[in-house]
């Protein structure tokens, strides 16, 4: 149903916490909100119990706020700062309909980071 909803920890994992990194906040802000509208229209229209409906909406509207709290103290120096900024904001200007396609998922600003935060855990 929200099988988009695993792709947030895949732009958060590989950082490092440090300093303060309000760039990166404000794109897992803008990625998140995106994944939060488009998980609450695809809740509107599924045909769920109002029970299921009330569990879920909570849970997406804290979702940003523990996704910028993963972000917050990631260094702006880190070599993977950037090029999680850039996927982040990738994914965010996808459209609801391409979160359900993992290929489109994929964006080459994401597929670098991907890259870029393998080659550092082979270095690790």
């Amino acid at each position: 149903m929200l099988k988009f909803l695993p792709v947030l920890p895949f732009c958060l994992g590989a950082l490092v916490p440090a300093a303060a990194a309000s760039e990166i906040e404000d794109a897992a802000t803008e990625l998140c909100e995106k994944v939060k509208a488009c998980s609450m229209a695809h809740i509107a229209e599924a045909d769920l119990t109002p029970e299921v409906r009330q569990m879920m909406e909570p849970m997406l509207k804290n979702m940003c706020e523990t996704m910028r709290a993963g972000v917050r103290e990631v260094p702006q120096g880190h070599e993977l700062y950037q090029p999680s900024v850039d996927c982040m904001r990738s994914m965010a200007g996808l459209s609801c309909q391409d979160f359900e396609d993992e290929q489109k998922l994929q964006t080459p600003a994401c597929k670098n980071y991907q890259r870029l935060a393998e080659q550092a855990s082979a270095g690790d």
